[in-house]
């Protein structure tokens, strides 16, 4: 007997998959809003937001800010009903407290545009302690004396301008028959005793004043006594209490939770088997697909490493920065690169990681060694993005692009680099590496060193970038295990995957730099493309061939002997570091050392005892001969 859904358990099964989806949703949300972030100088939180850091749904509305103002504080314009812009000094969540500052007196009373601070009571609330000052403006001179009033001068050519204090309120009347402009300046009363002349009243005006903000004050603490993150749903115009399970009116209520289950329970039981298999099968999708994070173990973990470290950004601020992903910058088996920019303008490059199955602790701990690696040849690590299955790193945008695009096989779109600038791009990989192997507390061994991975700044510096398969070691380890070769065919190191060749150390990124640089001079490419079948011959071992039988070193392209000498130091210090033993491979500090010595000091290094199975077999005699010209 088949069994058919009703209309009601057709609609049952629907609403319980839209409140499933808010469960999910929900969880981004209470990311996207937990805690405090920096804005300007100062730490602050709802109802406050400014769509870069924290999404309209963690605030208020009326309550956005400027976190890239000109002076450093957080700008805001809804204090006053003109509009004007104020400066958000400090902020106290706990008392809904705010201290802000006119930013028209930033340099003093003198400023070129008054206004009075009319307050917008529908948001804010000054706190009984705040009082006004009155400035008066081109003042003449008073006809009969008035007290002791204080004067400031300001650059114009009255000097005459005057500030009254609530004390001395008594001399209003008298001071606006005889000046021209006068403005309030709402202060606090601890501030105002301790005006005696102009400089102690420009001290007070950077002071501030403080205000109560009215945003749903109440529902937040209760809110955030029972876990949740305050928010705001502008559909509904509307308080929300955003929690670690579902999104709740004003509290995470723990009976409401029950009591939801328990109904639950109810309703799957009034609904069709078909139906109930049907949601079963549903719920474990979704919670496969969405798996929660333990939230306090991973801060925890990160909390180990110190500060300062990079920054963690939600998705929702990943697709904020990039504009949902619009410009994409490239793609490759690790995942897609977009181009994306910050509050500040800071342009940076946002790489979302390929879905992967690997242990949180193996990409926060890859995130925390490289986030305080501090070298310019490093590209600088900023941000990432964990949750879940959502994986991303927030690098420093480089112009220029990778160095693939100006090795020899990549230049049909763009101008060759000149030799010194690849001499000095050489240079500058090898101390970048020098950097990870010895000038880090642990070391750090790249193990994917390819021009793909090499990116340049506007100045064609290189930096050295994608940890991905990257293994921190103490320096005092000289041999590490590892359960897999990782790395790049053509790139990798004869010990990586064969273990008969030695133990995989710091030297294994030695031999990858100098396959690097033997590209970067166009050696590989050109050899390549003399030999009919290039995959079964061993390619060091023919540079090495060619190196012995001619003595000079020409290429199309050299200019002058300088270049050539930069040349043949480039592919005699690359030699060294692709022999087939690891202990016969220079260390990059010597590697440096080598570059920025002189040409007469190298020597030609042994001959690579390396060659395929295929090239054993033949005769020496009948292999293709290049020309050193190719070299």
């Amino acid at each position: 007997m088949k069994m058919k859904l009703s209309v009601q358990s057709s609609f049952l099964i629907i609403f319980l998959l839209i409140q499933l989806l808010r469960f999910i949703k929900a969880d981004d949300e209470y990311e996207d809003c937990s805690g405090q972030f920096l804005c300007g100088n100062i730490s602050i939180s709802y109802p406050f937001y400014d769509v870069v850091n924290r999404p309209e749904h963690c605030g208020y509305p009326g309550f956005r800010v400027n976190c890239s103002g000109e002076y450093g504080y957080p700008e805001i314009s809804s204090v006053s009903t003109s509009s004007r812009r104020y400066l958000l000094l400090q902020m106290d969540a706990n008392l809904n407290n705010i201290s802000v500052f006119q930013e028209n007196l930033w340099d003093g009373p003198c400023s070129k545009i008054l206004y009075n601070t009319t307050l917008n009571t529908t948001l804010f609330n000054f706190v009984h302690t705040v009082e006004n000052i009155t400035l008066y403006y081109e003042c003449s001179a008073p006809s009969a004396p008035i007290g002791s009033l204080t004067a400031f001068t300001c650059s114009n050519s009255n000097p005459r301008n005057y500030f009254l204090t609530p004390s001395e309120a008594h001399y209003r009347n008298s001071l606006l028959g005889i000046c021209n402009n006068n403005t309030y300046v709402p202060l606090s009363q601890s501030s105002i005793a301790n005006i005696r002349d102009p400089l102690t009243l420009q001290s007070a005006l950077r002071n501030g004043f403080e205000l109560n903000w009215t945003a749903n004050y109440s529902l937040c603490v209760e809110c955030r006594a029972s876990g949740g993150q305050c928010g705001y749903n502008t559909t509904t115009d509307s308080f929300t209490c955003y929690c670690s399970d579902r999104v709740h009116g004003s509290t995470c209520n723990v009976n409401g939770r029950v009591t939801l289950k328990r109904s639950t329970i109810v309703i799957l039981a009034s609904i069709s088997g078909t139906g109930i298999c049907l949601l079963i099968v549903l719920i474990f999708y979704f919670k496969r697909k969405h798996p929660l994070e333990k939230r306090q173990d991973v801060e925890a973990f990160l909390k180990s490493y110190g500060s300062p470290g990079p920054k963690r950004y939600t998705y929702t601020n990943l697709k904020r920065i990039t504009n949902s992903f619009k410009d994409k910058l490239g793609e490759g088996g690790y995942g897609v690169v977009y181009k994306g920019i910050l509050h500040n303008d800071h342009l940076v490059a946002v790489k979302i990681l390929k879905k992967s199955q690997g242990d949180m602790k193996e990409f926060i701990n890859e995130v925390a060694s490289i986030g305080k690696t501090n070298h310019v040849n490093i590209v600088k690590l900023l941000g990432f993005c964990y949750k879940g299955q959502k994986r991303a790193l927030v690098y420093d945008y480089m112009p220029n692009g990778s160095l693939e695009k100006f090795t020899y096989g990549g230049q049909k779109n763009h101008e060759p680099l000149s030799w010194e600038k690849l001499f000095d791009i050489a240079v500058g990989i090898a101390r970048g590496l020098e950097y990870l192997h010895q000038g880090c507390n642990t070391r750090i061994l790249h193990f994917d060193i390819k021009p793909q991975n090499i990116l340049l700044d506007e100045n064609f510096c290189p930096k050295i970038s994608d940890f991905g398969l990257a293994k921190s070691c103490t320096k005092k380890d000289s041999i590490i295990s590892m359960s897999e070769a990782r790395g790049t065919i053509g790139y990798i190191a004869p010990e990586v995957f064969l273990k008969n060749f030695g133990g995989v150390s710091h030297k294994s990124d030695v031999y990858s730099y100098g396959m690097l640089v033997l590209e970067m001079v166009g050696c590989r490419y050109n050899a390549d493309a003399k030999v009919e079948c290039s995959t079964d011959q061993y390619f060091p071992d023919w540079i090495y061939k060619q190196l012995e039988q001619v003595e000079e070193l020409d290429h199309q392209g050299i200019t002058n002997s300088e270049e050539g000498s930069l040349r043949r130091k480039m592919v005699l210090v690359s030699l060294w570091c692709i022999q087939t033993s690891p202990s016969s491979r220079p260390a990059m500090t010597r590697v440096v050392e080598m570059l920025e010595g002189t040409f007469e000091t190298l020597q030609i290094p042994p001959m690579p005892s390396l060659a395929s199975p295929l090239r054993s077999q033949q005769n020496t005699s009948t292999m293709p001969t290049i020309s050193i010209d190719n070299l």
